[in-house]
C-alpha cells in the first residue's frame, strides 16, 4: 500500500543506495491530490538502508514543477520481500496508466549512474527548479563546489535517515587510535555489502567473500557482520562464529532487532531456550521491528521446546493471526498438535499451512499423512497427489508417491459406483 506523504519533494539517496529504478515511457493525464492536473511521470526508486529495503512511488508533473511522493506501508522489507514490494508498486503505477520501463540503475557505468541522479526529478530535493532555465542540479556554483562536494554525503544520509526513519545510514565512529573508515571507505564497503546481499541465497560462498572485503574497509558495519552471521549459521554451520558475528553487529547497534532475532535463532538451535526467549522478547519490545511475527514464531516454537507447550501455542497463533500467510507458523503449530495427540487440530494446522503457501510440496505431504492417521483416506490422497504435483525434489516426489501407494486405491467419490 502507498500513501503521499506532503513533506516530502524528492528522494536524495545515495547512489549506493539504490537498488533498482524504473520509469514511465509514457505521460498520462493525472489528478493527483492536491496538485494541478496535467501529464505525468512516474518513477519506482528501490532503496537500501541498514535496517532493509523500501520501494517508493515519485509522480512528477512537468507542466507545474510539482511532484509527490508515495511512501510504502512496509519500509524496511527484507531482502526476500523487496521483489514483491517492488511489483506491488508497478501493478499501483500501472493502475494509473503509466507504461513502466527498468532502467537497470545498477547494471550501468558510474558515470552514467551519476548522470541519471544528476538529472532525474526523483533524486531531486527542489523538484521546483527541474526543466527550469539555469537550472542543472548536477552544476554547482564554483565558490560553493568544494563546501558542497564535502558535505554531500552528510545531507544525503540525512535526507535518507528522515525517510526511513530506522534506516540510519552514520555509522558510529570509535576514539582512541583506531583506524576510523573515511567517507570514501564506507560508501565501497556498503557496495561490497550490497553485492554479498545479492549473492547471499544463491552463492553464499561469494557473498562471504564480499562480506570479508566490506568488513576489511569497514569492520563496524553492523549491516555486513549481521549478515556475515546469517551465513555461517545458515549456509555453513559455523554457530559460534554466527554468534560473534551478531554480537558484533549489536555492540555498534544496540537496537538492531533483526541481528537479535537471528542471534536467538542460533541460541535455539543450541537449545538455550532461556537467552534465545530474553532476545525474543526484546525484538517484540521494537516498535520500529518490521517482522515481529517472526520472533512472536520462533518464541513459540523456542517456549514449546522448553516444554511450556500451552504459551507456546499461544504465541505462535499470534504470530500467524499477525501474519496469516507465515509458513513457518502454520507448520509448526500442526507439529505441535501432531506431537501433542490431537490429530484433529493438527490437520487443521497443516490445511492452513497449505493453503497460506500452495507451491510448497511439504505442506502438502504433512496434510496427506496427518489425514490418513485421521482416517480420511480421500483428503489424504489428494493432499499426497498435490505433494507430487508440487514437489521438484526427486528424493521428495518418491516418499509422496510410496505414501500414496501405500494407502490403496482411492475410496469412490461419493454417489459414485
Amino acid at each position: 500500500m502507498f500513501t503521499i506523504d506532503e513533506r516530502l519533494k524528492g528522494l536524495p539517496a545515495l547512489k549506493d543506495q539504490v537498488m533498482s529504478l524504473h520509469e514511465s515511457l509514457n505521460q498520462p493525464h493525472l489528478a493527483v491530490p492536491g496538485r494541478t492536473a496535467g501529464p505525468a511521470k512516474a518513477y519506482i526508486l528501490g532503496l537500501r538502508g541498514p535496517s532493509g529495503f523500501a520501494v517508493f512511488v515519485y509522480l512528477w508533473l512537468p507542466q507545474s514543477h510539482e511532484c509527490a511522493v508515495y511512501m510504502p506501508s512496509n519500509r524496511a522489507a527484507s531482502a526476500e520481500q523487496f521483489e514483491g514490494e517492488e511489483a506491488e508498486a508497478l501493478g499501483f503505477v500501472e493502475s494509473m496508466g503509466f507504461i513502466m520501463d527498468n532502467l537497470n540503475f545498477r547494471a550501468k557505468p558510474a558515470a552514467e549512474q551519476d548522470q541519471l541522479m544528476k538529472t532525474l526529478p526523483v533524486f531531486q530535493r527542489d523538484p521546483t527548479a527541474v526543466g527550469k532555465p539555469g537550472s542543472n542540479p548536477g552544476v554547482k556554483p564554483a565558490g560553493a563546489a568544494q563546501a558542497q562536494a564535502q558535505a554531500k554525503a552528510a545531507t544525503s544520509a540525512s535526507a535518507i535517515g528522515k525517510l526511513f526513519g530506522s534506516f540510519v545510514v552514520l555509522l558510529l565512529a570509535l576514539g582512541g587510535c583506531k583506524h576510523v573508515p573515511t567517507d570514501k571507505e564506507q560508501r565501497e564497503a556498503l557496495a561490497l555489502y550490497d553485492l554479498a546481499a545479492n549473492l547471499a541465497q544463491k552463492e553464499p560462498q561469494a557473498a562471504l567473500v564480499e562480506l570479508e572485503r566490506s568488513l576489511a574497509l569497514d569492520p563496524e558495519l553492523p549491516e555486513a557482520n549481521h549478515l556475515k552471521g546469517v551465513l555461517l549459521h545458515i549456509a555453513f554451520n559455523r554457530p559460534e562464529e554466527a554468534i560473534a558475528s551478531y554480537k558484533k553487529a549489536l555492540e555498534v547497534r544496540p537496537n538492531f532487532s533483526e541481528a537479535k532475532v537471528n542471534l536467538a535463532n542460533v541460541y535455539l538451535d543450541q537449545k538455550r531456550f532461556d537467552e534465545a526467549i530474553a532476545l525474543y522478547k526484546e525484538a517484540l519490545n521494537d516498535m520500529l521491528y518490521p517482522t515481529p511475527f517472526l520472533a512472536q514464531g520462533n518464541l513459540g516454537w523456542a517456549l514449546y521446546k522448553k516444554g511450556e507447550v500451552e504459551q507456546g501455542i499461544t504465541s505462535i497463533k499470534s504470530a500467524v493471526t499477525l501474519n496469516p500467510k507465515f509458513c513457518l507458523g502454520h507448520r509448526n503449530l500442526g507439529q505441535i498438535y501432531d506431537e501433542k495427540g490431537a490429530v484433529e487440530e493438527a490437520c487443521k494446522a497443516y490445511g492452513k499451512f497449505r493453503d497460506a503457501c500452495p507451491d510448497v510440496a511439504d505442506a502438502y505431504l504433512r496434510e496427506g499423512v496427518c489425514l490418513a492417521k485421521k482416517g480420511d483416506l480421500a483428503g489424504a490422497h489428494k493432499s499426497l497427489q498435490g505433494c507430487l504435483e508440487k514437489s521438484r525434489i526427486e528424493a521428495e516426489r518418491d516418499g509422496c508417491k510410496k505414501l500414496k501407494d501405500g494407502l490403496g486405491p482411492p475410496p469412490p467419490e461419493a454417489g459414485g459406483q
